[in-house]
């Protein structure tokens, strides 16, 4: 029996995005499937209610931490340098200091393959946390054969350390969304009875402004919609773009929306775009074969091994291409139809459960 350390900050989130979905989706998947290893779970301030609940061989641990910033990296670095652990997950970045083995899951390195994309600032803090990260690991997770490569790219000394697991996506909630919850949800944001939708951040590095420069090219018979919190970098562009005189009433940005509203506004809606110039996985891309919407995404190597044959692919660099491939599913019911069915089956190959049983195989292997 092992005693694994895992830190909770991401999953404590109120508002979370894809690597903080991850940390919760974890953390709720280890207390369903090991009952005999223990975990002490470290957290910071407050700690969510649908996390409080565990079972007996879990600890929950307060790290109490007055600045707003490096808890992860120094308060839970000097918490396991004491007490230490015999494995500790980081599920994204991993402390100063510690003891026993690390094992760790790098996401995406688009801060190094994009860098025109990250204000100056998260550039530097990304590298010099992806850094500390990938060398304290004794073990490291990718999401995709993708980031496998970009992770040995940059650092090559990694790469006896690395193993792909796929990331999952949530069966119980992104599910075909009853014809009154569709109509309710697009009664509630005023939205018409065919729509495209984004969801995720809008910032640079999810390329939204090509996304709107295709869309304004399209005969706009159906509204662009934009869900999501606004990033850390790019996001006025994108609010000024999208409020021009030609576009403000047929491109929608919502700001960003609950989880109970996310499921049900993706399944109402009658095509999902995800434009990405970087990804370390897609979780969005199986949300919406999920609920059976079609998808238009990024011609990118990972989102190919996540969606298979099940999408219509564009250059995301190329906006009369975006335009292109818009029009050809809006304009086809069959071609619609057709994705549908095959993003059905292929997002029945990936699921939390799945996930998290392979990386706690490779956390106490």
């Amino acid at each position: 029996m092992f005693t694994i350390g895992l830190e909770a900050s991401r999953a404590n989130k109120v508002k979370k995005t894809g690597t903080e979905w991850y940390a919760w989706h974890m953390l709720q998947q280890f207390k369903k499937i090991d009952p005999n290893n223990k975990f002490v779970v470290y957290y910071n301030d407050f700690l969510a209610d649908d996390l409080q609940e565990v079972p007996a061989n879990f600890l929950l641990k307060r790290l109490k931490w007055p600045f707003g910033k490096f808890w992860t990296h120094i308060r839970l670095g000097f918490e396991l340098s004491k007490y230490p652990v015999d494995k500790f997950f980081a599920s994204n970045a991993a402390p100063l200091f510690t003891s026993g083995e690390v094992t760790a899951t790098i996401h995406d390195l688009g801060f190094l393959n994009n860098p025109e994309l990250y204000h100056p600032i998260e550039r530097v803090y990304q590298k010099v946390s992806h850094r500390l990260t990938i060398k304290k690991a004794d073990k490291i997770i990718a999401p995709s054969e993708a980031t496998k490569k970009d992770i040995i790219k940059f650092y090559p000394d990694a790469e006896s350390k690395i193993k792909v697991i796929y990331h999952g996506w949530d069966k119980k909630d992104f599910k075909p969304v009853e014809l009154s919850d569709q109509e309710k949800i697009r009664d509630h944001y005023n939205l018409p009875d065919k729509f495209i939708l984004y969801i995720g951040r809008l910032e640079a590095k999810k390329n939204i402004v090509n996304l709107i420069r295709a869309y304004q090219k399209t005969d706009r018979s159906w509204p662009l919609v934009l869900a999501g919190r606004a990033g850390n970098f790019g996001y006025k562009q994108i609010e000024e773009l999208a409020g021009t005189d030609d576009l403000k009433n047929d491109v929608i940005i919502l700001g960003y929306i609950s989880q109970q509203n996310y499921t049900k506004l993706l399944g109402a809606a009658s095509l999902f775009a995800f434009p990405s110039k970087f990804e370390g996985f897609g979780i969005p891309v199986l949300e919406a074969m999920g609920v059976g919407i079609p998808v238009a995404c990024s011609d990118l190597s990972v989102l190919r091994e996540v969606a298979g044959d099940a999408a219509v692919y564009f250059n995301p660099d190329n906006v009369d291409d975006i335009k292109n491939k818009i029009e050809k599913i809006i304009k086809s019911s069959d071609l619609r139809k057709d994705l549908i069915n095959k993003g059905h089956q292929q997002c029945q190959k990936f699921s939390w459960e799945k996930t998290a049983r392979e990386t706690l195989d490779f956390i106490i292997k």
